[in-house]
């Protein structure tokens, strides 16, 4: 039986219900809680069911069993008439899910069909797919073409309606969405967990269990391969037969003997003619000549005498929905209006859907239609997930195969993992840049074979409608760790370190080893959670100025520019050839920068205190590797929210930005963070433009070039005479 991997199944009682992104909250003890009353609805005029998509609202992977019972999730559910109670239990090698309800025993017995329906979507990424066989219940009925299926309440001892769901823990999945339903041929009365028609949710394997599961699984493995089985198949000796061997000759004689060392080996190992290219090592060679070839070529198309600062638009998240062809019209008006190109992402989750197989397609269409246009186009190498930050309009997650190759090394391996052992799945792990978990690869190598393809796809539009290529480094393709995930924290929340997975663990205690501080190998800093208070946290009260404070987050923050050195490096190799600029995206944030912590940066990445001068660093590195600096939060005005708790000031944080780039002696581009609401933003980014060596503006949507337009296009003619800034070579 294939294994699946770790990750949510969904569980939905009823068949017409999209889920509702105001449903509930995670609970600590493992599932969620009420936020309305549980609402009856009747369907009627006898239609029936009337099917729609489920919807993902929320991933909740940092729930964990408590303490005190760690065998167990359970939670009630009470809310108006409608009442549940699940519970999981992990037992000797299954897990079973208890689903059980007062009011759906009273139906039951006064002879009432009770219904649950329910959803799988088993890699947490709002593909719905069907529950495991092995977990189905006698007299499930699967449903026509859907990814759902139907399973009947039954009377317990207690007499209360129950459904129990059992599977082999190596293959459950880690959570369920369900709704109930009575019902009857012309009605279904549905009940939702909330007036919002939001569906009940259920662990069923948290990570913590999952984990588990997996290293017994793979010490089973272990012995199993190490035992008598294991030597019976260990590769005997060659041997001739006995027909070969000379007159006299024994078998052990007739062994194949290792070359004895002579004076014409000239008393080394070494063979007598030159030694041959493998083949991958040949194709290697070759592609690397081809594209020395191709480079030479578009390098004579390059010039960039431009004085103006370049204006770009970022186009939507899911361009690849979109016909490209629908918006030639849409990109003359831009044309039109005097801006300079187009950014858009190019998502590592829809490209390399299997390893090494490259599909550029959609946007090869878009690079041919900015080049009839006459407008550039800048592509973001995107291999963060797209979903859960501000502004994610789709969902677009890691490849397929990537989320399964981390599933088999660990979440909280291949992933950033916070105190309470929650992992985020929009980036992998910088601690894993070398591990070559990948079907054989590392992520390094990864992103630089991807790179390579683009090259190879797109090199007849370099200096033609691409000269410029952005690399993701991070959660929203920005250089970061990801400390503040909108599912978990909160504005103006500091975040948390994201350094509690096991190989960041092994990095920090090694380190203490090598620096001499053993009795900090395992010491984490005591800093809060997602939106603690910086003034309630022992850490940032004052713990960051201590010497273990101060060296804790020097290694973080190194941690993270090591990644970047690692990425911006590979990119240099590629893209310098063809004299293709490259840039990467750092965070603009701005709460808590008056303070004197700089707890939200801290957190981040970003070491800023302690008269440490985080963007400096960050801009020295960039610099080595011919990078430009891109920063956000342009459009920000100080004034706003500068009082407790948000401590914010925007303008003090971009000039410190640009004085560092400047001072590193590396371009200095920007974006808006947050959508542009009126004249007062626009005005805050033509004050920064002198600084700026290009700006591109988040984002393109239809509302841009009608209701907005007329800002948009006096904006655009005012940034045509903003002049380029002259970088100071080092």
């Amino acid at each position: 039986m294939p294994r699946t991997p770790s990750s949510a199944l969904l569980v939905c009682l009823g068949c017409v219900v999209a889920c509702s992104a105001a449903g509930g909250t995670p609970r600590q003890a493992g599932l969620v809680q009420s936020k309305g009353r549980a609402s009856l609805i009747p369907l009627r005029g006898g239609e029936g069911f009337r099917p729609s998509k489920l919807q993902r609202t929320y991933s909740m992977s940092g729930i964990v069993p408590p303490a005190a019972d760690p065998t167990h999730l359970e939670a009630d559910m009470s809310s108006g008439e409608m009442d549940v109670h699940m519970k999981t239990a992990r037992l000797e090698d299954k897990i079973e899910a208890r689903i059980t309800s007062k009011l759906c025993g009273a139906l039951l017995k006064q002879g009432k069909k009770v219904m649950m329906h329910w959803a799988a979507d088993p890699e947490d990424n709002g593909e719905w797919h069907r529950p495991p066989k092995e977990m189905l219940p006698e007299g499930t009925n699967y449903r026509f073409q859907k990814h759902s299926v139907q399973t009947a309440f039954k009377l317990n001892e207690d007499g209360h309606g129950e459904v129990v769901l059992t599977c082999p823990d190596s293959i459950t999945p880690k959570k369920i969405r369900f709704i109930a339903f009575v019902s009857s041929e012309s009605v279904a009365d549905v009940w939702f967990k909330n007036s919002n028609e939001g569906d009940f949710e259920m662990y069923v394997c948290p990570d913590q269990w999952r984990t588990e599961i997996e290293e017994r699984d793979m010490k089973a493995t272990k012995r199993q391969k190490s035992g008598i089985f294991g030597l019976l198949q260990q590769p005997k000796p060659i041997q001739r037969a006995k027909s070969d061997l000379a007159e006299g000759e024994t078998q052990e004689q007739g062994r194949a003997q290792s070359p004895p060392r002579t004076e014409e080996l000239d008393g080394s190992w070494r063979p007598l003619h030159k030694l041959q290219r493998t083949k991958s090592a040949e194709i290697r060679h070759y592609k690397k000549e081809q594209r020395e070839k191709l480079a030479s070529e578009a390098v004579k198309r390059h010039s960039d005498n431009r004085e103006h600062v370049k204006l770009s638009v970022m186009l939507p998240l899911d361009l690849h929905k979109w016909r490209i062809s629908s918006l030639e019209k849409r990109l003359w008006k831009l044309k039109d209006a005097g801006v300079h190109g187009v950014m858009c992402d190019i998502w590592w989750g829809l490209v390399e859907k299997k390893p090494k197989e490259y599909e550029f397609a959609t946007y090869t269409e878009l690079a041919n239609l900015c080049q009839k246009i006459g407008l550039e186009v800048e592509f973001v190498m995107s291999f963060h997930k797209c979903g859960g930050n501000v502004g994610d309009s789709c969902s677009v997650p890691l490849p397929k195969w990537v989320q399964e190759c981390s599933n088999r090394l660990g979440r909280n391996v291949a992933y950033y993992t916070d105190k309470r052992g929650g992992t985020n799945d929009e980036y992998i792990s910088c601690a894993v840049d070398e591990e070559p978990f990948l079907e054989g690869r590392t992520p390094v190598q990864v992103y630089t074979d991807f790179m390579e393809a683009f090259a190879d796809n797109f090199h007849e539009h370099f200096h033609r409608t691409i000269s410029k290529v952005q690399i993701g480094m991070g959660p929203a393709g920005e250089l970061r760790f990801p400390s503040f995930p909108l599912t978990k924290w909160c504005y103006p929340g500091p975040g948390e370190f994201q350094c509690y997975d096991k190989k960041f663990k092994e990095k920090w205690a090694h380190w203490c080893r090598e620096n001499g501080h053993n009795d900090w190998q395992h010491k984490m800093p005591e800093a809060g959670e997602y939106n603690t208070d910086p003034n309630h946290s022992k850490f940032w009260q004052g713990d960051y100025k201590s010497d273990y404070g101060k060296a804790f987050m020097r290694w973080y923050a190194d941690e993270l520019l090591s990644h970047g050195r690692r990425v911006l490096s590979k990119a240099r190799d590629i893209f310098s050839p063809f004299k293709i600029e490259i840039s990467g995206k750092i965070a603009g944030l701005h709460w808590l920068y008056t303070t004197p912590s700089h707890a939200t940066e801290c957190c981040a990445g970003y070491y800023n205190t302690n008269k440490n001068d985080a963007y400096k660093d960050i801009a020295t590195m960039f610099k080595e590797y011919g990078a430009t600096f891109d920063f956000t939060c342009m459009e920000i005005k100080t004034g706003q929210d500068i009082e407790h708790p948000y401590f914010s000031d925007p303008e003090a944080l971009v000039w410190q930005a640009k004085s560092a780039a400047e001072s590193a002696g590396c371009k200095f581009a920007g974006e808006n963070a947050l959508p542009v609401g009126d004249w007062e933003n626009y005005d805050m980014i033509l004050q920064k433009a002198k600084y700026l060596d290009s700006f591109c503006f988040l984002r393109f949507n239809e509302e841009l070039i009608t209701h907005k337009w007329d800002d948009f296009k006096h904006f655009a003619s005012k940034m045509r005479h903003a002049k380029r800034p002259h970088v100071r070579s080092h």
